[in-house]
């Protein structure tokens, strides 16, 4: 399993360059991605393992679509996710998502509070409560692959300090 997890930080890692380079996870860079974690999938695990990395590729896509629709997550980081997903197992891609959606809620607070908007972003959380959209220059975009790669250390952290089922 450790090759796949390897196959995995390195799908974070590229994304988080290109997103950290250009503001964007290009679709060219996942196409790239996408026969390496494939072939690595079937060479390390096996139809068997195959099998679970669809079933959280599947997952990763049912639970991230809405995080998509709901503009937390552009569509680059929702691709990325689910071929990240296709390297692991349905709990490390769950885990992986929710300590992501805790780091990208440190950097959103952290940046508010450093541009001194942090009035702004209670105001836009109290508009996204209440269904009504907020304004556009109020929103505070940041690289979601940077939260994504760090949910994946965490995950591991707490997987190897045997902290987390």
């Amino acid at each position: 399993m450790d090759a796949m997890w390897a196959l995995a930080t390195l799908s974070l890692v590229a994304g988080v360059v290109d997103d950290l380079r250009s503001r964007k996870v290009h679709n060219a860079l996942l196409l790239v991605l996408l026969p390496i974690v494939v072939v690595g999938s079937f060479y390390f695990r096996g139809w068997e393992g195959t099998a679970v990395g669809l079933l959280s590729f599947g997952l990763g896509l049912c639970l991230t679509i809405p995080l998509f629709l709901g503009r937390v997550l552009g569509g680059g980081d929702v691709k990325l996710f689910a071929l990240f997903a296709f390297c692991v197992d349905a709990n490390s891609m769950f885990y992986t998502l929710v300590f992501s959606i805790l780091w990208g809620g440190v950097f959103v607070v952290t940046r508010a509070a450093i541009q001194a908007q942090l009035l702004t972003l209670l105001r836009n959380t109290y508009q996204v409560i209440q269904r009504r959209r907020p304004e556009r220059q109020q929103i505070l975009a940041i690289p979601y692959t940077f939260a994504l790669l760090l949910g994946w250390f965490t995950h591991l952290t707490y997987m190897r300090t045997g902290s987390l089922l």
